[in-house]
């Protein structure tokens, strides 16, 4: 009879063992993969860095990445950083909504800021005096949705950052002046409108007129075949107190017909003064840029547009060259008659 007792409680006893290993492996394995037993996910705030310049101001770019260590998808709810300038208030952010990070895996993202050109002065006015760059803190956090991870009675998760970043203290400038039209003596007109079939006649009173400055035909120059040139003055300039240089690469004008015209700067040298000049000059023929030169003489007609392409180092900051790009159109009516 013991045994018979003894037997049955062994397989009560074996029964609860079992129950209890399958119970606790079962537990396990959902938390597994739930991803309750994993850390929690990490963000790695990498840098703040110029991204991009513009006649407004500059554009800082934001780099981090996020680690998600569950077993599912998580995906960013929003991104909120308050930005200062040496303690005083720019702006507030928000970004980045709606990022999806994958299951166990790292995502980099960004954001970005722009700060005016204006407002780094007006910062520098209450910082230190001769100060050749600006401190920026960008302050936050980055939220977490975490809905998809069922173990998780919380289903947010907030993940902060502080990072700070030296701006430059710059605004830049630019000014055109000085355009001018450089026009051929009167015996290279009147050669080059014979040649094109003109009466002798006709190409010296035309000559006269051109010279004279006075008005003419948009046809004038069709068929002709002659050189002129245009030249005209760029004036930079940096308000700021940062150290920069300051280097145009390419230049055009653009007509009204959409004719584009490349001005040369193989001898532009770079600027590192607060302000400096550029000569620039442009070989116009006659056969592709006649009517644009007629409307030069006539003042009259669409205003050609002016465009560049530029680069800035600052060289107390960054070794790398930053592309600028400028526009503006240029009044006809501000184009005077030079002679060669």
């Amino acid at each position: 009879m013991k045994k018979i007792k003894l037997f049955a409680a062994g397989i009560v006893s074996a029964a609860l063992v079992a129950g209890s290993v399958l119970s606790c492996s079962t537990s396990d394995f959902t938390k597994l993969l739930s991803g309750s037993t994993v850390s929690k996910p990490t963000l790695s705030f990498k840098d703040i860095a110029i991204n991009s310049l513009d006649t407004e101001g500059v554009t800082f770019k934001c780099n981090y990445s996020i680690t998600n260590p569950y077993a599912v998808a998580v995906s960013v709810s929003k991104v909120a950083a308050d930005i200062t300038c040496n303690g005083n208030a720019f702006t507030s952010i928000t970004a980045n909504e709606g990022v999806s990070l994958s299951a166990k895996s790292t995502k980099s993202n960004t954001f970005n800021f722009k700060v005016p050109y204006d407002s780094l002065i007006n910062f520098a006015k209450s910082y230190t005096s001769g100060a050749k760059s600006l401190p920026f803190n960008v302050a936050g956090t980055v939220g977490l949705d975490l809905s998809k991870v069922t173990s998780l009675t919380n289903k947010t998760l907030s993940l902060p950052f502080n990072k700070s970043v030296n701006a430059p203290i710059i605004k830049p400038s630019f000014t055109l002046s000085s355009p001018k039209l450089v026009l051929p003596t009167v015996s290279e007109l009147v050669s080059a409108f014979k040649n094109s079939g003109m009466s002798a006649t006709t190409a010296a009173k035309t000559a006269a007129n051109i010279v004279a400055g006075k008005s003419v035909d948009s046809s004038v120059f069709d068929n002709v075949d002659l050189n002129m040139k245009v030249n005209f003055n760029l004036g930079v300039s940096n308000s700021g107190s940062s150290a920069w240089s300051y280097l145009v690469k390419t230049c055009s004008i653009t007509t009204g017909d959409s004719s584009v015209i490349s001005l040369d700067t193989a001898n532009a040298s770079a600027i590192t003064s607060s302000s400096g000049t550029v000569p620039l000059t442009a070989t116009l023929n006659t056969l592709k840029f006649g009517k644009f030169i007629a409307q030069i003489l006539n003042k009259s007609g669409t205003n050609p547009t002016f465009s560049l392409n530029s680069g800035i180092t600052f060289p107390e900051l960054s070794s790398t060259s930053f592309p600028l790009a400028y526009s503006k159109a240029i009044p006809l009516s501000s184009f005077g008659l030079t002679k060669s």
